[in-house]
């Protein structure tokens, strides 16, 4: 019988982000394939939370113990290149599956050092606030196997590292359909959202990129005319400066905490996502957002901001797409979704991308694309 190749997750933090999430999921696939040995490690803990995770599935797991702070020093970061080099090659690791940028980098400049046999370039981001720095050459130069779970991810760094887009595979990001732990009256309840006013609803973390600033102008505009409508953002409350800056537009923008409510992380999003009535996402970059998946994988009106990754989930025909970074246009989308939400032409979209999910973006697909490039 052959004997299982040893498989390395590398993942920035133990968080419940949507990397760390994603690559749990390849982990647990990966194990449970009986194909492989998967380990998780983790460049710094963060909240811990996914630990208790990584525990109840039975994956191993380590945490190096690095700060951020390390990518931004030469000699730090030297430091700690040779150290993962050695501890990757002590730990006898032959496949690496990295997840967003500075694991990538970490893992494509040392793995020939170390004995690996295969280092996975994964694109999950758009990636501009990076410049194309000396280590990330060298990443290259090594000739990671690349792939990306977006078209516009795959462009991006095929330019940005000089290949063929053919090189770049494509593996789409896993949905997995979880019964919601409350209702939707518990849920509206719990946030005293009543049964005649609308739901709106956001998972995102408070990162620039997902650009909440844009939906609490948009949302305050729309909200003259729809006064029944309330606003419920989900985020980790560790980014503080980001949420602080987000309730004191909100009172700028004479929004009550009755009207935008930021309730933190949920272990329940599917249960939130029941309980709204219309998702939003208006990031102005993404590589394929899980939150996306997740609202099309329940089946829930969207609006969401036209970039070519959301587009290319929900089709440039979509008709509730507006201009990322436009209110107005957010605001007229909104009235517009409003207007026609008990059109059978809504429920007929939300059927499609819901079948689109549940058909194409499933944890089966993502387990495939990752074997295959592995195995080659």
């Amino acid at each position: 019988m052959a004997s299982k190749q040893k498989v390395l997750v590398l993942l920035p933090l133990f968080d419940l982000g949507g990397a760390e999430k994603q690559g749990v999921y390849i982990a647990r696939s990966m194990q449970e394939s009986g194909k492989y040995e998967v380990e998780v490690w983790a460049i710094g803990k963060g909240t811990g939370k996914l630990c208790v995770l990584l525990d109840d599935l039975g994956l191993k797991y380590k945490c190096l113990n690095k700060s951020f702070d390390s990518f931004y020093n030469v000699k730090s970061r030297i430091k700690l290149y040779f150290n993962f080099r050695y501890s990757i090659q002590k730990s006898k690791i032959e496949i690496l599956i990295p997840f967003t940028y500075h694991c990538n980098v970490l893992a494509a400049s040392t793995f020939r050092f170390s004995r690996v046999k295969k280092c996975v370039w994964f694109q999950i981001a758009m990636e501009y606030q990076f410049s194309y720095s000396s280590f990330e050459k060298i990443a290259s130069k090594f000739k990671p196997v690349y792939a990306a779970n977006s078209l516009a991810a795959a462009k991006f760094i095929s330019e940005k590292h000089k290949i063929e887009l053919s090189s770049v595979s494509f593996i789409p990001n896993p949905f997995e359909f979880i019964s919601p732990k409350e209702s939707r009256n518990s849920w509206r309840e719990k946030l005293n959202i009543k049964s005649d006013e609308l739901m709106f609803f956001i998972a995102a973390n408070f990162y620039p990129e997902k650009d909440h600033e844009t939906l609490l102008n948009g949302f305050s505009k729309a909200k003259k005319k729809h006064k029944n409508a309330k606003l419920v953002l989900a985020g980790s409350k560790e980014y503080l400066p980001a949420l602080n800056n987000l309730k004191a537009l909100s009172f700028d923008l004479s929004l009550s905490f009755e009207d935008v409510l930021f309730i933190g992380t949920s272990d329940d999003v599917p249960g939130l996502i029941e309980a709204s009535d219309i998702c939003f996402l208006t990031s102005i970059s993404e590589g394929s957002p899980n939150a996306l998946i997740e609202y099309m994988g329940y089946g829930k009106p969207i609006i969401a901001s036209s970039i070519p990754p959301i587009v290319e989930l929900l089709n440039s025909s979509y008709p509730y797409l507006f201009e990322k970074g436009n209110s107005d246009d957010l605001a007229l989308k909104i009235d517009l979704l409003i207007s026609e939400i008990n059109f059978p032409k809504v429920h007929d979209l939300t059927e499609v991308n819901r079948e689109k999910i549940l058909t194409q973006y499933t944890i089966e697909s993502n387990f495939n694309a990752f074997h295959k490039i592995i195995s080659q």
